[in-house]
Order: structure tokens, then sequence, then C-alpha cells
């Protein structure tokens, strides 16, 4: 065995080691978009201003300012957000936060608003739905609203009608009655796991390039050279 290649395998094991330790980078993975919003003018979505169509992320929070928003869902579901109004959007309901909204089309996607949720009936059900620091207000324009509190029905607002209702402040209950209040989110997709940290790597291939480099000396010495 020659003394240069003895060399240039200890250089080609150092570099192999400090690839594998560092390992591929693994970046965000964007999450399917739940939907669309755009407005007439600028809104605030996930604590960015935009304008125009953007696509929406699943618990994107969406705040209209003198302008309202209209928002169309992959599953149908049309809603526009009145002015300085705030919703959180999810794949399998809205959350109402601030303000008005106005549902359309929105059976099987419920609204929770001042810890109450608000249903349709049908997919032609149409209502809007306020709320103020004291109380929810429902108006089904179109179709008959069911109206629970913590899974227990309350009501029906029928159509052409508008009720009243007292508003706790408990917002992110599921229709089921649990509370699942999910956190705070920024509307981008869930980052994974990131690649492991520059010290870890540096570490772990130092170690590599000291094994090769005793490896590589005990070679030389048997055959009696200078491995340098």
């Amino acid at each position: 065995m020659t003394r240069s290649f003895v060399f240039f395998l200890g250089i080609a094991v150092c570099v192999a080691s400090s690839g594998f330790a560092a390992g591929p980078a693994v970046g965000p993975v964007a999450s399917e978009p739940i939907g669309i919003a755009m407005g007439a003018g600028v809104f605030i979505l996930s604590n960015t201003p935009v304008t125009g169509p953007v696509d929406l992320a699943d618990g994107a929070e969406l705040h209209t300012t003198v302008a309202p928003s209209d928002v169309h869902l992959e599953n149908g579901v049309d809603v526009r957000i009145a002015t300085r109004s705030t919703g959180r959007l999810y794949r399998d309901r809205i959350v109402l936060e601030q303000g008005a909204v106005r549902m359309n089309h929105f059976d099987g996607m419920p609204v929770q608003a001042g810890g109450l949720t608000i249903q349709a009936d049908s997919f032609d059900t149409q209502a809007v739905i306020r709320t103020t620091p004291k109380t929810v207000e429902i108006a089904s324009i179109g179709g008959t609203v069911r109206v629970t509190d913590a899974g227990s029905m309350m009501t029906r607002v029928s159509a052409g009608t508008k009720m009243a209702f007292q508003n706790t402040g408990a917002t992110g209950a599921n229709p089921g009655g649990q509370n699942t209040q999910t956190p705070s989110q920024t509307g981008a997709a869930p980052a994974q796991k990131g690649p492991v940290s520059d010290k870890k790597a540096i570490l772990w291939a130092a170690g590599i390039c000291g094994v090769a480099a005793i490896v590589i000396g005990s070679i030389a010495a048997a055959e009696g050279k200078n491995p340098f």
C-alpha cells in the first residue's frame, strides 16, 4: 500500500463522514390549502398584510380593516368576512373571534362564536353571524340554523328571523362540546424537524476522522512507513 494511497484514503473517509453527519436539509412541508381569500383592499392574513387572491392554510387567521374579504373554501363553503372582523379558518370549522361573517352553503361547516356553535340545516342555508362584547347575534337569510352550547341544542333560527345570545367569550370548542381550543398559528404550514445542528455535525465528523487517522496510522506502522 503506497503512502499517497493511504493519505487520500484518509481524506476520502473524512469528507464522506462530514457529508453523512450534515445530512440533507429538511425544509418546511407545505400543507394543502383549504381555500382562497380575496378582498377589495388590504387585509391581514396571519399578521401579514396581503392583497389579491391568496391561498389559505389550515388554521389561518384573517383580519379585515376597511374593506370586507371573501373566502371560498375547497369544501364549497363561501364566507364574507365583514370590515374590522377577525376569523380563524380551519378545514372543518370557522372560529369568529371578532366582528361579523356572512355564511353561504355551510352545512357540515360549523361556525364557533362566543361559546356557541352555529350550524346549517341544509346546503342552501345562508346566515349572518355577528359578535359584540356582550352578545352573539344570528340572523338566517335562508334556511334554518341550529344553535348549540357545549353540545346541547339551544334553539333553531328560522329563515327571515334573528336571535341574540349571551357572549361567553369562549371559542375553539368542537361541535361535540369538548373544548379543543387550538393554540395560535401563523397560517404557515408546520415545519418538520430540521437537520442535525452544525455543532453536532462537526463533532461527528471529527470523531470519524479521528478513527480514520488511527486506522491509517496503524496500517502505515505495520508497513514501516510514515503515513504522511
